[in-house]
């Protein structure tokens, strides 16, 4: 890990996010605590013990507030106390309008430019305004208790107007906001009612440093500010924004994983025996293994990759009994009827298709719908010959890049749809375009005949790449570039 807390050293560090590093959950045996998994938490969290900063999240735990003083504050890590976390407290109402409502029945499906499931309604926008004000009074109040100088990076779509409001309170205060999905261009953000897409726009302004994945949605973004906010000034070269005296700058900084965790799991003891149990059960003498790595979600390509593997079976015939395919869909956000009905088509497709080519001792697709821990994921990863990612859009998409970083024995091929963040990345892997069927079949077919050197001479390559570009590269070049804006803010200002 890099050395990313002297950036801080000087600085009170509040980071904003949806979900908060740990829970206090009420357990048969008394309050017990979370570590949600997640590749922003292990990586932040080292940093946020270092800086002793201030992690202000949602407080959704079932013991949080019994846990947390009357402004909300903990510290953690239990026992040790490193730094604070800041609970801010949601009614259901705010989950349902805020967090279900605009950010994942408006801005999800608009970002990913998916927008037949596009749904606006005025009280989730209402809603999504009120519950950002209130993160934002929470991160002014947190600035307020230091009296150096203080950061505050905002995570995601869910905070698209913290920064504004932010600003307005704590003039003084650096905010930065990596933004991890998808950022759309004029046409498809114009679909938000008259004042909403501006407004929304506004909000981001007021950031010091707005973080995106790739160039892409970098100009995007900007190409969205020219059309609708007139009085901003744009300098697409320097990649700059002007608004109201202040000046925001944009950038792409790709997220990452934390790649020699990934290979320490697939490289362990427990990991070799699930490797031979998974190769033995499914790819004996020169039988294939294929996988795929999803949450149930309309953005990533499911129903297209099932109707592929329909076709690859069908044409190819010989295939049958050759290659099983193991798919784990891990169910979400299953209380929206977009979700609920994706699932479902899955579970029927899955069915379908093994009930026209499977034999006895043979099942084509086998479907696992629990969440699986890292650790058993990196021995899957590593024991495929192939992994699917098949996104219709998508940020990066890190299911590439644990598989990547799992495969320590160079065995197996990455089909990646171009339409993900990692395709701009990753050299080595085979693009599929998920929207063509018979492209798509061809991929597959190539992955499963290619050789063993191709196949190791293409891992080699991206598993190179990946080691110089980790989360934590990703965490430095962010820190770099926000304390270094900072920095310049102070010897001349706009």
């Amino acid at each position: 890990m890099l050395d990313i807390a002297h950036y801080l050293s000087d600085c009170k560090f509040i980071l904003v996010s949806n979900r908060e590093p740990y829970e206090h959950m009420r357990g048969a045996t008394g309050i017990e605590v979370k570590q949600p998994a997640g590749g922003l938490v292990s990586a932040l969290d080292p940093t946020m013990r270092l800086t002793h900063g201030t992690w202000v999240a949602w407080g959704s735990g079932t013991a949080d507030r019994e846990t947390a003083d009357d402004s909300g504050r903990v510290l953690v890590p239990p026992g040790e106390g490193s730094y604070t976390l800041r609970r801010v407290w949601l009614d259901q109402a705010d989950v349902e309008g805020y967090y279900h409502g605009f950010a994942n029945r408006a801005l999800w499906p608009l970002c990913h430019m998916l927008i037949q499931h596009f749904e606006f309604r005025t009280e989730f926008w209402e809603r999504y305004r009120a519950v950002n004000l209130r993160f934002a009074h929470a991160v002014a109040d947190e600035a307020e208790r230091c009296t150096g100088r203080s950061m505050a990076w905002i995570q995601d779509y869910h905070f698209g107007l913290v920064a504004e409001f932010l600003r307005a309170m704590r003039p003084s205060l650096f905010i930065h906001q990596f933004w991890h999905i998808p950022f759309p261009p004029p046409d498809i953000l114009r679909l938000l009612p008259i004042g909403t897409h501006e407004a929304l726009l506004r909000g981001l302004l007021g950031n010091d440093l707005l973080e995106f994945q790739v160039d892409r949605h970098t100009e995007n973004f900007l190409n969205c500010v020219e059309e609708f906010i007139p009085e901003a000034r744009v300098d697409h070269g320097r990649q700059t924004v002007t608004f109201r005296d202040h000046r925001c700058t944009v950038g792409a900084f790709p997220i990452s994983i934390d790649v020699e965790r990934f290979e320490q799991m697939a490289s362990s003891a427990d990991a070799e025996v699930h490797v031979n149990t998974l190769r033995h059960r499914y790819a004996k003498s020169d039988r294939q293994l294929g996988l795929s790595v999803d949450r149930v979600d309309y953005t990533k390509g499911i129903p297209e990759r099932l109707r592929a593997l329909d076709t690859l079976w069908c044409e190819l015939p010989e295939l049958r009994g050759r290659f099983t395919f193991i798919f784990v869909a891990t169910p979400s956000r299953t209380n929206l009827p977009a979700y609920n009905s994706l699932e479902q088509e899955v579970l029927t497709s899955v069915q379908a298709i093994n009930a026209k080519y499977g034999t006895k001792d043979w099942t084509p697709i086998v479907l696992i719908s629990d969440n699986v821990d890292s650790d058993l994921l990196a021995a899957a990863y590593r024991s495929a010959d192939l992994c699917l990612v098949s996104s219709l859009q998508d940020g990066m998409n890190l299911v590439a890049k644990e598989f990547v970083a799992s495969q320590v024995d160079e065995r197996g091929v990455l089909l990646l749809s171009r339409f993900t963040g990692a395709a701009e990345e990753i050299e080595g892997a085979v693009l599929i375009n998920p929207f063509n069927i018979d492209g798509f079949v061809a991929a597959i077919k190539t992955a499963l005949e290619m050789s063993p050197d191709e196949r190791r001479r293409r891992m080699r390559r991206m598993r190179r790449q990946l080691h110089n570009t980790t989360i934590f590269e990703w965490l430095d070049a962010i820190l770099l570039r926000a304390t270094t804006i900072m920095s310049q803010q102070h010897a001349t200002p706009v």
